[in-house]
Formats: structure tokens, sequence, C-alpha cells
């Protein structure tokens, strides 16, 4: 009669899908929340490089400090913008000759959505981009 009950048991494999999908299942929500968080770091990645790049457009073309603060804060107005520092250098308008280069610095640090790639990621993520053009 146990022969018979074990035969019975090695045949069934009614549960083996669900067993296969739960040991599975914590692999791909990690990857899926590695996707998510990818986007979105690479998404503040590149509102963060092309607003550098615009506000070293506008200060070689004559435009003061405050405007370019301006602009790269309109730029990455989906962002936080009280995490994202613009630095100048130089930084009064009135030393700026033509042919000298000005180097805009936008600093940003992106906020993780996901727990648990904080062992993995710094929290908060830091994102710098650097534009640096000659003066006209």
């Amino acid at each position: 009669m146990h022969v018979r009950l074990f035969n019975k048991l090695r045949r069934d494999k009614k549960g083996q899908a669900m067993v296969e999908f739960a040991l599975i299942l914590p692999l791909l929500l990690f990857l899926l929340m590695t996707i998510f968080e990818f986007g979105n770091i690479f998404h503040s990645y590149l509102l963060v490089t092309s607003a550098s790049r615009e506000g070293a457009r506008m200060g070689v073309v004559g435009h003061t400090d405050a405007e370019i603060t301006n602009r790269v804060q309109q730029i990455c107005s989906t962002l936080n913008t009280s995490r994202l520092s613009v630095n100048v250098d130089p930084a009064d308008s009135l030393n700026r000759n033509r042919g000298v280069a000005l180097t805009v610095n936008v600093d940003y640090d992106v906020a993780l959505i996901t727990p648990l790639l904080n062992y993995v990621l710094p929290d908060p993520f830091p994102i710098k981009a650097t534009s640096i053009m000659r003066i006209e």
C-alpha cells in the first residue's frame, strides 16, 4: 500500500510549476526593479547633461550666472531641483573675456526608488555633468 502511494506521488506533478515559480519570482522582481532604477538614473543623467550644455551655451553668448542657473533649473524641472547644484566658472560675467573657457558644472543626486538596490548602489546616486565652451 505504501508503495502505491509513493508511486502516485512521484507521478503527480501538480505543484511543480508553483515551486519553480516561487524560486524564480525573487530574481524576476529584482531584475524588474533594476530596470526601473536604471531608467530613472539614465533619465536624470540625460537631463543633467543637456542642462549643462545649454547652460554653457548661454554663458558663452553673454548671459549672467543667474540666467544660466535659471535655464539649467528649467531644463531639469522634472527633477527635484533642491538636489541640483550649478557652478559656473569664471563666476562673474564681467570677468569673462573672449576666447576664455567657460565651465558649467551641474551636480544632481538621484534618490533611488527601490529599496533592495541600496545595497548595490549608493543612495542617493550622484550624477555630475561638465560642459566647457570658449566665450564668443
